[in-house]
């Protein structure tokens, strides 16, 4: 049976790691394996028609005349070249800047404009890639630099694709408004196309664990370039390339169009953690059945109209004006219809529904559905508590649930744990509080009095803070034993032997070190401090065990006062204790759980403190499996919330 192509490539790409001699001759060879007249790869410098040269490519793929391979290096037209790819054996930072600018200076030669052939796409353009055998720094770190480097470059200048061979793949990606998928690569468009109109859509750089098929994903990448730097050529399918390729990726930033065509980095506000839309327009015939609904998206120095519905956006346009359409056009997607970037603000689209309004008979009306936005706390993504257990593990969770209708599956068991835990939180700080300022109190005789050999307690704290106690208590236990029990299980995996008698709990826990260790070790650990918290919240429950009084004591006329304890710790050090605990817990079992049911290639790493973001200091982030950067496991310790 013939080989498929994909299984070619990825063969050709085995050979690759292992080549002696020179990297960029081995890949040469390996590209001509799959180019096709009119293409060939080889060594060579470009000049442009002004007389412009680079430095010597130890890769370009450029087209000839003829299918005799060219001996190198040659100098090519940069007219006939279609990709330019910077070889080294080890890739590192300070490589990959001096790569990029190579790279920038390739594409930054004199070409002639595609021909515009009409229902034929065509470009000119220079692909640049960076390819290495490995790496000295993780994937992460040279994808944060490309991010650098882009916002010193014009887009036209950016390098389109890192392969390091031994890990993975660093290239963009492209998203629209209102979906959640990515759908497909970007490749650069052609010279003078995004003069017209600025297409509505997020660049994203991807970070991709491709690992053995990190060939394949670059072969798949050129070919597609090829197929409209010379169309008709009998190239192979780059799709074909990819099967039983890796698709998944992690999204580092990334960008959109302004009016004048350019890429420019999504505002940090515009990020799906940060932004609420605004109300979507409604529009109904006149039995008030639905037609269409618009939404306005402001994007860079314009705005954005996406409608899903019946209506066909073009014809709604109109209503903007002749001079806001100078850049017009539509994007259609599966559901929606999305304008181009145009020259318009909020305002200008509140006007062109009135204008619909008031000129049709249709019926336009602001969407009444009432959306509650509701308060967790009194704290901001700079909150660590709320950046860790709120931010970041919804975050991480959309990594694991990318389909949005399956995420309730997490989102409804987590949203208890968040909202317990944010009341024992709340009631903890109250008992503190409560304890603190009473001892005080009592130390500057505001609220007690000595009358001869009686202590005198004129504000006593006894009821208040039994009942704050106890709902502390509650609160926890119900985070503890159902909350995340209940997310665990969303998760795929069971922990409930660890609220279960000493046998049941070793055999429980027994079992799960077979398969995974790490958590086995973690629960045997929890148990010590957890079965103090159920025993505690059992004894009040169901044994009528209270919290003793406070007992007062006189020394030298100043009246002091001895904390009530449980289980012979002092009740401000017991709720401070657990509910560290509980927080390091639910963090840190829903993360390892999460971890496990990432995508294959990717991970978790854990941010060191001085490296968080002060707005949003998030302890976690994905990383590729073989990145370089440590994958965190999952180990218990002792060390506060605000310490790890």
């Amino acid at each position: 049976m013939k080989p498929s192509i994909s299984q070619l490539v990825y063969d050709a790409g085995q050979k690759l790691p292992a080549s002696t001699g020179r990297l960029g001759d081995a890949l040469n060879q390996a590209l001509n394996e799959f180019l096709a007249w009119p293409f060939r790869a080889t060594r060579g410098f470009l000049e442009d028609t002004e007389g412009q040269k680079t430095d010597i490519f130890d890769s370009l793929i450029y087209t000839v005349s003829q299918s005799q391979p060219t001996p190198g290096p040659s100098t090519f037209n940069a007219d006939n070249v279609a990709c330019v790819i910077n070889v080294d054996e080890s890739l590192d930072v300070e490589k990959l800047g001096v790569a990029y600018e190579r790279i920038a200076s390739a594409k930054r030669l004199k070409k002639t404009r595609a021909s515009m052939i009409p229902g034929v796409p065509f470009t000119t353009i220079t692909l640049g890639i960076i390819f290495a055998r490995e790496a000295t720094v993780p994937l992460d770190f040279l994808a944060e630099e490309i991010d650098r480097l882009n916002r010193k470059h014009p887009d036209r200048e950016w390098t389109d694709m890192v392969v390091v061979l031994s890990k993975g793949i660093i290239n963009y990606g492209v998203q629209f408004p209102g979906e959640h998928n990515i759908s497909g690569d970007f490749l650069p468009p052609a010279e003078g196309a995004t003069e017209g109109y600025s297409a509505p859509m997020f660049v994203i750089i991807l970070v991709k664990p491709t690992g053995r098929f990190t060939f394949n994903k670059m072969c798949s990448f050129i070919m597609a370039h090829l197929m409209i730097f010379s169309p008709g050529a009998n190239l192979p399918n780059w799709n074909q390339i990819l099967e039983g390729a890796p698709k998944e990726g992690i999204v580092l930033t990334g960008y959109q169009y302004n009016l004048s065509g350019k890429l420019m980095p999504v505002p940090r506000w515009f990020y799906n953690d940060r932004y609420i839309p605004p109300r979507p327009f409604l529009i109904e015939d006149q039995q008030g059945g639905p037609l269409a609904s618009l939404i306005f998206l402001p994007w860079q120095d314009g705005g954005v109209v996406l409608l899903k519905g019946k209506l066909p956006l073009d014809g709604l346009l109109i209503f903007l004006g002749k001079k806001a359409l100078e850049r017009g056009g539509i994007v259609r997607r599966v559901d929606s219809q999305i304008s181009y970037v145009l020259p318009i603000t909020q305002a200008d689209f509140i006007e062109m529904m009135q204008s619909i309004k008031r000129q049709t008979n249709m019926i336009v009306r602001l969407d009444s559905t009432k959306i509650v936005i509701q308060k967790l706390a009194g704290e901001g993504s700079s909150s660590t508590f709320m950046a860790r257990l709120f931010i970041g593990i919804l975050r991480l969770r959309d990594v694991v649930f990318l389909d949005h209708n399956k995420r309730n599956i997490f989102d409804k068991p987590y949203q208890l744990v968040i909202e317990h835990i944010l009341n024992a939180r709340s009631t903890s700080q109250k008992i503190i509080h409560l304890i603190a300022d009473h001892l005080s109190k009592l130390a500057n005789g505001e609220v007690g009095q000595l009358r001869g050999l009686t202590i005198h307690i004129e504000k006593p704290i006894d009821k208040e803070l039994r009942k704050e106690v106890e709902t502390f208590l509650n609160n926890a236990v119900r985070v503890l034993k159902q909350g995340m029990q209940e997310v665990i299980k969303a998760l795929g995996m069971d922990i409930s032997f660890l609220f279960k008698k000493e046998g049941a709990f070793e055999k429980g826990v027994s079992m799960l070190e077979k398969d995974d260790p790490y958590l086995a070790a973690y629960l045997r650990d929890a148990r010590k401090w957890s079965q103090r918290l159920i025993s505690s919240r059992n004894a009040m429950e169901h044994e009528g065990w209270m919290l003793p009084k406070v007992k007062y004591n006189e020394f030298s006329g100043i009246i002091g006062a001895d904390e009530p304890e449980i289980l012979g710790q002092k009740v401000s050090d017991f709720v401070g204790v657990i509910m560290d605990r509980l927080t390091c817990f639910v963090e840190e079992v829903t993360m390892h759980c999460l971890k496990m049911r990432m995508p294959p290639g990717i991970s978790l790493t854990e941010v060191p403190l001085a490296q968080r973001e002060p707005d949003m200091p998030q302890r976690f982030k994905v990383t590729l499996t073989d990145s370089g950067i440590r994958v965190w496991n999952i180990a218990y310790h002792e060390r506060s919330f605000e310490e790890t």
